[in-house]
């Protein structure tokens, strides 16, 4: 049975995942690197993107994909995207980075190292970015009533868009 072929303009799906002495030496220098806990949802989104099944991501979306998501369900190349696939950091965070830096990230649930990704973008999230994203993704922005969007109201208010 043929599998079905992966969204966007990729022939093939392209998982992320390492395995054997690969993965030994990226875990090795993931330790060495500067870590940043992610939620519950950023560390599923980033399985889906180690098993490939959000091909064609290789990583967290900058704020044009971000954008063009939200505003018209596509991301920057043209890609249909129908939700925000998003990393969050605290400014403080955010700002001891240098663009193409390596981090490590870290399921905050497990403390397990989940990857290293390498920073390609910081952007600043207002409260009306989040409020606008919420908007378009889940057609309300009540917090107490929509659990989607407390999750992207109490998200710290900078996104990093890695690779």
């Amino acid at each position: 049975m043929a599998l079905v072929k992966p969204h966007g303009k990729k022939k093939k799906l392209m998982p992320l995942l390492l395995e054997g002495s690969a993965l030994q030496k990226e875990l090795k220098k993931a330790k060495t690197l500067k870590q940043l806990k992610i939620s519950s949802r950023e560390t599923a989104d980033l399985v889906m993107m180690g098993i490939g099944a959000f091909t064609p991501l290789t990583g967290f979306m900058t704020k044009k994909d971000w954008k063009g998501v939200c505003d018209k369900f596509k991301m920057a190349d043209g890609t249909f995207w129908p939700v925000p696939v998003t990393l969050s950091a605290t400014p403080e965070f955010a700002n001891s980075l240098k663009k193409n830096e390596e981090i490590t990230l870290v399921d905050e649930e497990s403390g397990e190292i989940m990857a290293t990704m390498k920073v390609a973008e910081k952007y600043a999230m207002s409260k009306s970015d989040k409020e606008h994203e919420c908007t378009k993704i889940f057609r309300t922005n009540d917090v107490a009533g929509h659990p989607g969007v407390q999750k992207v109201m109490g998200q710290p208010d900078v996104n990093l868009a890695v690779r």
